[in-house]
């Protein structure tokens, strides 16, 4: 049988104007307090697939209940019955109405009040506490945190994105229920589970494009065909199926998936992110009219959206989309040097305005809108600030370039070059964005007054920012970060390859300059330990940047015997050790384990402390063979 439906483009569909399905938990109850049970059991909907109408409608399934197959609601109210007193008693204890759309499906997994814990993690800060610190998985937040705490008009948000950031939180909150033994693996699957239930039905290879619709595929469904269906929103120009709130979904599966024990099993939402982001044409959210007549004739182009009158709703939508492809910008830079890739999207796809400061994204209602800073559409290279988008996305723009030249530099036809121009350039790149990072210390953050806040909002704002203990963090770790970048510019990815060295590599130019930034980044490792002794300002990015300026250090060991002891050498391996034994502490990574024990052996080795020298030089090779950054190697994608 097939389902097909006309979509009303008018018309609100998804997931959040649906009863929540019943829950089918096993075991006992994880709730803190009997909150939940003011949470009636949503019904089972059985049936065939029912037809999305408008949610003024006393047909909305917004505004009714199903029990077998049925639409039952309150002819006074249309108001559905599962509705009762005792719900909305709950959900007014429920301190943050942002939550409310999810939960109906979480009262057998959290209880409220856990799930308004789990959401005060969300919109910390890095590095503004150690106890209750931020999640290594939210790497920044997309929506302004005003749109979400407001008491009566919260941002509409899909229940998948709202499971999605709970799972996030969960893997790592200092919540009391989960550090009961076996409560955090128990809750974070279940959430997990939800969270990948609720947007397979929302996922765009689920479904096809007919002419006047979508259609579901059986075949990529995964779910019974007789399922009761929700039929995903689709763009009125384009027939995309997809929403924002879908991509970013995805996004936080990537990298919280990516983040855990099984990395490679993040590649599938990483495509289905990266594909969803393009065919959305978030790359393109600012690209330029080339027509001569305005508007121009085409209904797919940009220009469509800048006829209409600019209001602060509208420029808060189209930022928040702007904001979503960056995050998926970066992470697609930084999975690529993680798995040994080439980049998905490359900056030739590009069209889209750098991200507002954030100090104006969440302030931007007392900003005139004639009075925003001016922007270019070129990605940026250069720090501005110390939130993610300030300093770490120009990183990642200029760690684009490098990945780029080194997978040319490995094409069998088209390598072979030493492509001394681009190198020229890339290393202008880093200077320049050094001497920004300099400066943000010393000037706090640039155009906060000139970006047209109030001054008393400026003068606050300015103040928060130039917190020394922030500006102290992002300095060293962006300086760490800079350093390997030069150590990618120059060295060998692969430390099986470089310590072999069938090239002579070490004996280059290119070698000196690696082995100087290697050194220069342990000697930032130090003082980051001073000020972050945990590691936790950025743990779920930092690890592969602290594996690949370590990587030359094992060379440096390893030939010791040959050359001599070295303490400074033996001094900066030991930082790193520490670093990834700290690191391993705060986010349990098995690569890290690994080279922790690789570099330790090393070191015995050359210490004398083990006497196998040779049988301990062949199993430190096999366990380096695991993470491979060769021709074909998959880096830490096993």
């Amino acid at each position: 049988m097939n389902h097909h439906i006309s979509v009303d483009q008018s018309l609100p569909c998804g997931p959040e104007f649906l009863p929540p399905p019943e829950s089918a938990q096993d075991g006992c109850d994880v709730s803190e307090s009997d909150d939940d049970d003011d949470l009636p059991a949503a019904q089972d909907t059985e049936g065939p697939a029912t037809t999305i109408v408008s949610q003024d409608s006393p047909l909305s399934l917004r505004n009714a209940s199903i029990t077998n197959g049925s639409l039952r609601s309150d002819p006074n109210t249309h108001k559905p019955l599962w509705f009762s007193s005792r719900r909305r008693e709950s959900r007014n204890e429920c301190r943050y109405p942002f939550l409310n759309p999810v939960l109906p499906y979480i009262r057998d997994i959290i209880s409220v009040p856990v799930a308004c814990e789990l959401l005060d993690i969300f919109l910390t800060d890095p590095g503004s506490s150690l106890f209750h610190g931020a999640s290594p998985f939210i790497l920044t937040r997309i929506f302004r945190k005003k749109s979400i705490l407001h008491p009566t008009n919260p941002r509409p948000t899909t229940p998948a994105l709202i499971a999605s950031i709970l799972w996030c939180v969960a893997q790592t909150a200092d919540v009391m229920l989960l550090q009961v033994p076996g409560m955090r693996s128990k809750v974070v699957n279940q959430l997990y589970d939800l969270t990948t239930s609720l947007v397979s039905q929302r996922d765009p290879d689920r479904w096809r494009r007919v002419p006047g619709g979508v259609r579901v595929d059986k075949d990529a469904s995964g779910l019974p065909f007789e399922s009761p269906m929700v039929f995903p929103s689709t763009e009125a120009t384009t027939g995309t199926v997809g929403t924002l709130d879908d991509a970013l979904t995805f996004l936080f599966l990537t990298i919280a998936v990516s983040g855990l024990d099984f990395k490679s099993d993040c590649q599938k939402w990483w495509s289905k992110s990266t594909r969803l982001v393009l065919s959305m044409k978030l790359n393109r959210e600012d690209e330029r009219c080339l027509e001569t007549e305005q508007p121009c004739s085409s209904p797919l182009c940009s220009c469509q959206r800048q006829q209409l009158e600019p209001t602060h709703a509208s420029l808060e939508q189209r930022e928040e989309r702007r904001r979503v492809f960056w995050l998926c910008y970066s992470l697609d830079r930084h999975l690529a040097l993680s798995y040994n890739m080439t980049v998905l999207i490359p900056d030739s796809y590009c069209e889209v305005f750098a991200p507002l400061p954030e100090v104006v994204w969440e302030n931007l209602d007392d900003i005139p809108l004639e009075e925003l800073q001016v922007r270019t559409l070129t990605p940026p290279t250069t720090a501005s600030g110390t939130t993610f988008f300030e300093y770490f996305l120009p990183l990642m723009v200029i760690l684009g370039d490098i990945i780029e030249i080194h997978h040319r530099r490995r094409h069998p036809r088209l390598g072979g070059g030493d492509g001394d121009r681009s190198v020229l350039l890339i290393r202008e790149l880093l200077e320049r964005y050094e001497l920004s990072l300099v400066a943000l210390e010393d000037d706090g953050v640039f155009g906060v007054e000139s970006a047209g806040l109030p001054h008393d909002t400026a003068s606050t704002a300015n103040s928060d920012v130039r917190n020394h203990t922030q500006l102290q963090l992002v300095r060293n770790y962006g300086m760490h970060i800079l350093h390997v970048l030069y150590v990618l510019l120059y060295g060998k990815w692969d430390a099986i390859c470089m310590m072999d060295d069938d090239d002579g590599w070490i004996t280059s130019e290119g070698f000196a300059e690696c082995a100087s930034h290697a050194i220069s980044s342990s000697q930032t490792i130090a003082k980051i330990l001073e000020i972050d002794p945990e590691l936790t300002f950025m743990s779920y990015l930092f690890g592969i940047y602290l594996l690949h300026g370590s990587f030359i250090f094992l060379l440096f060991a390893d030939r010791m015997p040959q050359l001599g002891p070295n303490q400074s050498v033996e001094l900066a391996c030991e930082n790193i050790i520490r670093a990834h034994e700290v690191a391993v502490v705060t986010l349990n990574t098995e690569f890290q384990k690994t080279f922790r024990k690789v570099l330790r052996s090393t070191l015995y080795s050359v210490r004398g402390w083990d006497k196998a020298n040779m049988e301990a030089h062949r199993s430190r090779r096999r366990i380096l063979s695991l993470y491979r950054w060769n021709m074909g190697g998959r880096g830490l994608n096993l």
